[in-house]
């Protein structure tokens, strides 16, 4: 049994629902304090809920990191297969952003956000030209839609990838515990790179050593009796993560290691057991597959153009699924309208153009 692309899919599903519950509900200042219920449950568990669910962005690391590694150990060889796959991944990366990117300001002409955004004059056009290649969260300049930050992120860890892969190979999971201390030991900024460096690394090294595999291995091969106290053990041990993560001072102070560990921890159990569920698989691998779509879009319904409509149906939940399918629907669209343009063999000549300027043929 390996973790399949189709386990991989399943997860980013799950994390992409995370993730929409997180940025709904993080606040009052998300749903504007228009009235809403979130009967059965109290507001605070489920602000408490939305906080935790910050881990959302551990589990992209988490996939990025463990996807890569397993690419390199299966097709990188050489050092020009490296360059190739670097490049590939990062116009995969960028072609699907840019589209959406394009097609966003394009249809947001009439509401005049182009200005409000990058602001006048000749340095405005610069600032969209950084936003266009998903670089403005890590220069500082202006990004249109704040849910893009993650693009200078994604970008960082497919740069730092060969490095880490030198590194992860020559001193093991010792390079995991250093990610740990090293911002303490160096009194380091808590960045985006530094806080979730450690959840890319053990990604990696989960790939490199088939770990996931493994234990769901050692978990299929117990007794119903075994598997039902790990299950509550599982739940335990859930529980006390999200209450460690939460703390405010240790969670807080230690972010980087909790958002490491969490992350980790919800693909793990979700592997064991949830994937199995013929069901559910089915429908959160079909919402990874456009995760990264409905990851670009959904903020500009939830918290820009259409906030009073998002959370103008009162039932909390009613607010998540009209997000959810808005989101889907417009995904569903833009694959469509790729399709039509061709967008894909575009994408692909380009490719091949670069590879071949390169020497890289």
């Amino acid at each position: 049994m390996k973790f399949s692309k189709e386990d991989t899919l399943f997860m980013k599903g799950l994390a992409i629902l995370i993730m929409f519950f997180h940025h709904s509900f993080l606040g009052p200042d998300r749903w504007m304090n228009l009235p809403i219920t979130f009967f059965p449950f109290e507001k605070e568990a489920v602000v408490y809920l939305a906080g935790f669910f910050k881990i959302c962005v551990g589990m992209f690391v988490f996939l990025t990191g463990y996807g890569m590694m397993a690419s390199a150990s299966k097709k990188i060889k050489t050092k020009l297969d490296m360059k190739k796959y670097l490049i590939n991944r990062y116009t995969s990366l960028m072609s699907g952003f840019v589209f959406i990117f394009i097609a966003v300001q394009v249809l947001a002409i009439p509401t005049g956000y182009f200005q409000e955004i990058y602001g006048k004059g000749a340095l405005s056009v610069c600032y969209f030209f950084i936003d266009a290649i998903g670089l403005s969260h890590l220069l500082g300049t202006p990004v249109f839609c704040p849910t893009w930050w993650y693009m200078s992120l994604a970008t960082i860890l497919i740069i730092v990838f060969p490095i880490f892969v030198r590194m992860l190979r020559e001193y093991d999971i010792l390079v995991l515990f250093i990610s740990f201390l090293l911002p303490f030991a160096l009194k380091l900024p808590m960045t985006d790179f530094i806080r979730w460096m450690p959840c890319y690394f053990l990604g990696m090294y989960c790939a490199e050593y088939d770990i996931l595999a493994k234990i769901k291995n050692g978990y299929n091969n117990q007794k119903s009796g075994k598997k039902l106290m790990l299950f509550a053990l599982a739940a335990i041990g859930l529980l006390g993560i999200i209450k460690l993560r939460q703390h405010p001072f240790i969670g807080a102070k230690f972010i980087n290691i909790w958002d490491c560990l969490a992350p980790a921890f919800v693909i793990l159990i979700s592997y064991l057991f949830l994937v199995n569920f013929k069901g559910l698989k089915q429908l959160l691998v079909f919402f990874g597959k456009h995760s990264m779509n409905m990851f670009l879009i959904h903020t500009l319904f939830r918290g820009m153009f259409f906030q009073k409509f998002i959370y103008s149906f009162y039932y909390a939940w009613l607010d998540y699924a009209v997000l959810l399918a808005v989101s889907l629907v417009s995904s569903l669209l833009i694959e469509l309208l790729k399709r039509i343009v061709r967008f894909d063999k575009v994408i692909n000549k380009m490719k091949s153009r670069l590879y071949l300027k390169l020497g890289m043929n």
